[in-house]
């Protein structure tokens, strides 16, 4: 995966203006962009030690690819539930990138397929007696941790011109997490819905 944490930053800096104090909502957005260079910056040392890549190489440097397939669905599996909102640590979270870019080399050894624009399905099964109100809540920063290690890999970015996502989350047995991501123009074709 390769990550231009300089895009990050100049988001950051956009959000700072050099001549007037910032309003509110700027500061509350620079602050979710921090989280999200905290993410990529771990991302980055994943992939550097898993694969020896994850910067953006100057133009004249040529890129290392992660094998390529023509597969229309990659399924991940993460043997844990998705976190709650408040239990997302740092050490949390830094365990979650290591499980999902684990089981991305894990599915590198048969191909990635890369997608113009992609559907992300997110599972969640968790144990009986969990709160799902509380832990499920749509704006669980660790939902942003997943998307945020696919993009680069699976698709180039995540707005809504390169990627579409769901979150579904259900009792289970054990707990466990499945990410889906297939082509979103072949979605009805996909294994998520059969």
């Amino acid at each position: 995966m390769y990550i231009d944490l300089r895009k990050t930053l100049k988001k950051i800096e956009d959000q700072l203006p050099e001549n007037k104090t910032p309003e509110p909502a700027q500061l509350e957005k620079a602050y979710e962009l921090t989280l999200r260079l905290r993410s990529q910056l771990i991302a980055v040392q994943y992939d550097m030690e898993q694969f020896g890549m994850g910067i953006v190489p100057p133009v004249d440097e040529p890129v290392t690819q992660l094998p390529q397939t023509e597969k229309k669905m990659v399924l991940l599996t993460i043997p844990e539930p998705l976190p709650a909102r408040k239990e997302l640590t740092s050490n949390v979270e830094e365990h979650w990138i290591k499980m999902i870019h684990d089981a991305i080399a894990r599915e590198s050894q048969t191909g990635l397929p890369y997608f113009e624009k992609a559907f992300v399905l997110i599972r969640i099964w968790t144990p009986r007696g969990t709160n799902n109100k509380r832990v499920w809540d749509t704006s669980n920063r660790a939902i942003n941790v997943v998307i945020n290690n696919l993009k680069g890999i699976f698709f180039d970015d995540d707005d809504f011109e390169h990627m579409a996502c769901g979150i579904v989350a259900d009792w289970g047995e054990i707990g466990q997490t499945e990410i889906w991501i297939c082509a979103l123009e072949e979605l009805e074709k996909c294994e998520i819905f059969h």
